[in-house]
């Protein structure tokens, strides 16, 4: 361990001489590989957006009160968002998240979530404004990526056709192999060159009815494997499994295709770790190294049961070894806001990031899906990152 001495003496304080612990660095690795190690000082230097001695933080900063897509004050819930920043017009932000019908609240997600589009003209920490409904109920879960090697936005998400009553209430319904209890198992998949007109795919990664640990497959967060150097349609789908109905642990695993419409394939039989998580989101780093941010189910976390809410792991190739943060949390469950206030979520999950455009890769805003304390309702908070005021004010706002 090293040092770093406070003299207190010098300042004229009259109290013994303290110290603060910093771990040793040895590898990129013991930096989350969200940094690198300093060969001289065994110290690690964080890339812009991370923070701590291990890098293992998202470098949160204040958000503002009007961030994201709240609805609630019309009664109208949602859940989770993915930034999009529209091709031509620079100052215009798009969000695709899910969104309840019928005044329903969170708890009943399944069957009253569809899929919307909202629009915003100030900046990527919105407000967002509706602009469309997307995919009918129900339609849970979306993200959106874009296909450079096929020049679409592809939209993943979990659903199938479903008329909800008009009470709020939980039907058992299925969508196909997994889950015959809230539909929640199978992948589908819309197409669209310019964020509006969408082409459905139908559904192109399914769950089982086994006993396999992920026969209930959910949670998309698909990521194109396309390089410059590398110009391929293949596309990396991390998931997160588990037992039929999701009578077991919520594990993760990935699977691969060579187009996005399939056939998907696992790139392996159990789980990449065996840490219980959900809400994958993965990416690659502009070193070439794969990670994911994740909604930890962990004692101390999970859906309302304290801050260890929000994880991060990372590994050099996507097919492993992967290396699961179990010391540093990437996010909890609370957000400061710029009018100097905060507020500690009862739920904060379903995390995404949005990267810069200069092919660094540098995460710039943190989306979440929040429920607060005594709540049933629940919206879209956005969270900026370390470089994000630069972003903002590259593009004249």
């Amino acid at each position: 361990m090293k040092s770093i001495l406070f003299l207190a003496s010098v300042l004229g304080l009259g109290v013994p001489i303290t110290s603060v612990a910093i771990p040793k660095c040895h590898t990129d690795e013991d930096c989350n590989l969200n940094g690198v190690c300093n060969p001289f000082s065994k110290t690690c230097i964080c890339d812009s957006g991370w923070r701590s001695s291990d890098c293992g933080e998202l470098d949160v900063r204040p958000a503002t009160r009007n961030s994201g897509y709240n609805q609630t004050g019309v009664g109208t819930s949602s859940w989770g968002s993915k930034i999009v920043h529209d091709p031509h017009n620079s100052k215009l932000f798009h969000l695709f998240l899910a969104e309840f019908t019928d005044g329903c609240g969170l708890d009943y997600w399944s069957p009253y979530s569809r899929i919307i589009h909202a629009e915003s003209t100030s900046g990527p920490i919105g407000p967002y404004t509706f602009s469309n409904q997307v995919v009918g109920t129900f339609a849970h879960n979306p993200t959106v990526v874009y296909s450079p090697a096929d020049k679409l936005y592809l939209l993943y998400y979990i659903g199938c056709s479903f008329s909800a009553p008009a009470v709020c209430t939980g039907p058992s319904f299925t969508c196909g192999p997994g889950n015959d209890l809230n539909a929640e198992s199978g992948i589908s998949v819309q197409s669209s060159p310019d964020l509006k007109t969408w082409t459905p795919h139908g559904q192109v990664f399914s769950g089982d009815n086994g006993t396999n640990w992920d026969a209930d497959v959910t949670n998309p967060s698909p990521f194109p494997l396309y390089s410059p150097y590398h110009p391929t349609a293949e596309i990396l789908l991390a998931y997160r499994g588990c037992p039929y109905n999701c009578g077991g642990a919520e594990l993760i695993n990935f699977a691969t295709a060579q187009h996005f419409q399939g056939p998907y394939t696992k790139i392996e039989s159990q789980p990449i770790f065996q840490n219980g998580n959900e809400d994958p989101f993965v990416w690659q780093d502009k070193r070439g190294n794969f990670h994911l941010l994740l909604h930890s189910l962990e004692a101390g976390g999970a859906f309302g049961d304290g801050p260890k809410v929000g994880r991060h792991a990372f590994a050099r190739e996507f097919e492993g070894p992967w290396t699961f943060n179990n010391q540093t949390l990437a996010f909890n469950t609370t957000v400061q806001y710029t009018d100097d206030t905060s507020v500690n979520f009862y739920r904060r999950e379903r995390p995404q990031l949005f990267f810069s455009e200069d092919g660094q890769m540098t995460p710039l805003y943190l989306t979440t899906g929040v429920q607060e304390v005594n709540s049933p309702q629940s919206y879209s908070v956005i969270q900026p990152l370390g470089g994000a005021a630069a972003y903002v004010a590259s593009l004249g706002f």
